[in-house]
């Protein structure tokens, strides 16, 4: 089947790359791209065709769900292309109306029905919205904690909400923050969770528990 998706997320992932965005034949819709090993592994930015976040890729593929991630697709035979960052169908072509055009199109908005940095295994099992969200924070703050993990801290919901030590996987924040946290008034950023729950228990309560984490930030 043949699929033009709008990048909005090219993420690093154990052993390469996560892209994924809207498809553009139903922008309402997200489309993640996996490697085709029944386990939905990381791609390489050859599979993509070095695509970067807002360029519009057009493949041949077909879905791979799993678990939770029922977005996923894999691309057939090598045929993926880099289009560029072009105009959408509606004439939208700087990146700020770009991004306003796909948060007012995506379908979930939400951060899986609380305000923590995961899921315990019941609400993990209760999980019917898609894997993938698009949220408008402010308060942005992006920065590496105690262990050198890269965090991000935002408010969510007409700032009522603080969230804290979300991970954060967009690569082009790793380097900058090594050198101190970085600070947005607001911004557009892509959340996830995965498509199985974490084997790390946690002590407290002898729960697994499913991480969510951002995988792209746009300060606007």
């Amino acid at each position: 089947m043949r699929k033009r998706v709008l990048l909005m997320a090219v993420s690093c992932k154990t052993g390469g790359l996560c892209p994924g965005g809207l498809d553009l034949d139903d922008p309402s819709k997200w489309i993640r791209i996996v490697r085709d090993d029944g386990q939905a592994g990381a791609v390489q930015g050859c599979d993509i065709d070095f695509a970067k976040p807002l360029d519009i890729i057009e493949f041949d593929g077909r879905p791979m769900p799993q678990g939770k991630q029922q977005e996923n697709w894999v691309i057939d035979n090598s045929s993926c292309k880099n289009k560029g960052k072009g105009h959408l169908k509606n004439g939208n072509g700087t990146d700020k109306e770009i991004l306003d055009w796909a948060y007012q199109k995506y379908a979930y908005k939400g951060f899986w029905g609380n305000y923590r940095t995961f899921l315990n295994e019941q609400e993990f099992a209760e999980v019917s919205e898609p894997s993938e969200s698009i949220l408008r924070v402010s308060n942005v703050r992006i920065y590496q904690n105690n262990w050198k993990k890269a965090k991000i801290d935002f408010n969510w919901s007409g700032a009522q909400y603080k969230i804290t030590g979300v991970s954060m996987t967009d690569q082009d924040f790793y380097d900058r923050i090594k050198e101190g946290d970085i600070l947005y008034d607001n911004a557009y950023i892509i959340t996830s969770i995965p498509k199985e729950i974490d084997d790390w228990v946690n002590p407290n309560t002898g729960e697994k528990q499913a991480y969510k984490f951002v995988s792209k930030i746009y300060e606007i």
